[in-house]
């Protein structure tokens, strides 16, 4: 398979960005792209069953000349069951598939963060929705930890309620004191991250999901409370 499509002719080539991961930081990379139909021949199986052959396109993404710093040069072999016959069509299957992570990553918010597999409705009609909510739920992490990342300076309020920021900034500094503005992405972020355990020191980097979603949850209970005495006279003596 891989000496099939590595024998092809040159379609061109992309630049791809490659996430910051453990061992490396962001960067972009120059990739060729390669493609061809090819033919997958089913296994053996011992009862005598005769599958069909399998016909897919196999698109391959290799960066010729990377960096010198970088340990593991980008070496794609993707496979699609959707008909690849131009080098516009290649590009699209490789950008979806560099989508991969934050789509896994979205999945991991549905599944650990808001735990859909521990829910026990008895009916689909009532999982469905449950799901969907969950869903929107897991998108807005999703996209908070994302909006943080790539636009950290823009205040809080595009991705937190007034309500929300406040108890947030309250419950961090000890105080009933606003600010005269609100706190940036970043600030907030890492406020409810915090919250969920993140500790904040110098070399930590940002916070991943996992603290975001549970201080997520504390900070959901806290802007409730919140939003329930902020407009309230004070208690008088034993009422």
């Amino acid at each position: 398979l891989w000496a099939k499509v590595q024998q092809q002719p040159l379609a061109g080539q992309l630049t791809v960005r490659i996430a910051r991961n453990q061992q490396q930081a962001a960067r972009e990379a120059t990739v060729s792209v390669r493609f061809a139909p090819v033919q997958l021949q089913p296994p053996w199986r011992p009862n005598g069953e005769k599958l069909p052959e399998v016909t897919l396109h196999a698109i391959l993404v290799r960066e010729d000349h990377p960096p010198d710093d970088v340990d593991e040069p980008i070496e794609w072999l993707l496979l699609i069951n959707l008909p690849v016959a131009d080098f516009a069509t290649a590009v699209q299957v490789i950008q979806w598939y560099c989508a991969r992570w934050q789509i896994e990553v979205y999945h991991k918010i549905i599944k650990s963060g808001c735990r859909v597999e521990d829910c026990r409705l008895q009916t689909a009609e009532r999982l469905y929705s449950y799901i969907a909510l969950m869903c929107v739920i897991a998108w807005r992490l999703h996209w908070l930890t994302y909006i943080n990342r790539v636009e950290p300076d823009l205040p809080c309020t595009v991705a937190l309620s007034t309500v929300e920021w406040q108890a947030l900034y309250m419950r961090t500094h000890n105080t009933t004191v606003l600010p005269d503005a609100p706190p940036s992405v970043r600030q907030a972020v890492r406020w409810i991250a915090q919250l969920g355990g993140f500790l904040a020191r110098k070399r930590d980097g940002e916070p991943g999901i996992t603290v975001i979603w549970r201080g997520w949850q504390r900070l959901q209970d806290i802007a409730a409370t919140w939003h329930l005495v902020k407009d309230q006279p004070p208690l008088v003596g034993n009422r």
